[in-house]
């Protein structure tokens, strides 16, 4: 089955609102002098991840067989919304947060891009070899295949690894004790309460194959023995 080709104004509909946003996020503070290097290179980045999501988004076609989690699942994503870009958005455009403010080196600036780059090729990377298999929450498609090929033939959750990348680089980019290590925090927490459960899922679909995928790779990291 092929994957449909993503349809361009569809696409440039659902990126023109995040785009507007952080157009009006970065005129706030401007406004408020509080515009920064570093606010400006979040907010590029946030743009990076949301415009591969919706390009992947776009592209899904396959309906859904089964899914776990539940309102667990859902409360674990809005979480991760609300670490990745609400906490942030606040930081950026208003003052409510400025009681966690302090100022960033350019040292930590430097790195965050250094993050940010692998992070987001990985990212596009792990939707691009994942295909039509992807979903946001712990479920899988009909005609879901075990994949093995691309960045999955080494590490079983790129995506997973990307996140950490993407979210690290966000505390190097935001100079706020509460909106730049919110989004490392919140994927964090999703990523400790949803692994074992998604791991066990793919253990069950696919039995003895995902026990010898699982044994030749690592979870984040590359593994060694492949």
């Amino acid at each position: 089955m092929s994957e449909p080709a993503p349809s361009a104004p569809s696409i440039t509909r659902q990126f023109a609102v995040p785009a507007a946003i952080a157009v009006v996020l970065a005129c706030l503070a401007l406004w408020q002098d509080r515009l920064s290097l570093g606010i400006l290179v979040f907010l590029l980045m946030t743009l990076g991840w949301l415009l591969i999501r919706i390009l992947i988004t776009d592209a899904t076609a396959l309906p859904v067989a089964s899914s776990v989690g539940g309102r667990r699942e859902a409360f674990l994503i809005q979480g991760v919304g609300v670490g990745m870009m609400y906490l942030p958005a606040i930081a950026i455009a208003t003052p409510l947060l400025d009681v966690a403010g302090f100022n960033l080196p350019w040292g930590a600036h430097a790195l965050g891009v250094g993050l940010a780059l692998p992070g987001l090729w990985l990212f596009w990377r792990s939707h691009a070899d994942l295909g039509t298999y992807w979903s946001p929450a712990l479920e899988l498609r009909e005609g879901h295949q075990l994949v093995t090929h691309g960045v999955y033939a080494r590490i079983r959750h790129p995506m997973y690894a990307a996140l950490f990348l993407i979210t690290a680089a966000q505390a190097c980019f935001l100079g706020n004790w509460i909106a730049g290590p919110s989004g490392f925090i919140a994927f964090g927490a999703l990523y400790l309460l949803r692994i074992d459960y998604e791991e066990q899922m793919m253990a069950e679909a696919f039995a003895s194959d995902w026990s010898a995928y699982s044994a030749r790779t690592g979870r984040l990291l590359p593994s060694t023995q492949g």
